[in-house]
């Protein structure tokens, strides 16, 4: 992988990992986990990004390694490297009102 398929894959996985621990759109899915597995750690797998990760990770680099000289990994990976950024940057210049 090059340089950039590793700064792509960092940030898909950390915002894959947003989507998995934060994002209010899997939130019924992180209900249903829960009421299905009730063990605390579960819980925690599912609301600390740390954890979490350690299994995102591995997916996302095994597919920059396979896949990240074509044009559908990266569009993804872009794509979600650039919906971290624009993330992260709002904090600093979230639009009035």
């Amino acid at each position: 992988m090059t340089g950039l398929a590793w700064v792509l894959a960092v940030a898909a996985t950390w915002r894959l990992t947003l989507l998995v621990v934060a994002d209010h759109v899997t939130q019924p899915v992180r209900d249903r986990i829960e009421a299905r597995f009730t063990s605390d750690e579960v819980a925690y797998l599912l609301a600390c990004p740390w954890c979490a990760s350690i299994y995102v990770a591995p997916f996302v680099v095994a597919s920059g390694l396979a896949w990240s000289d074509g044009w559908g990994w990266q569009l993804a990976a872009g794509s979600l490297t650039a919906s971290v950024v624009t993330g992260w940057l709002s904090t600093f210049a979230a639009p009035a009102g």
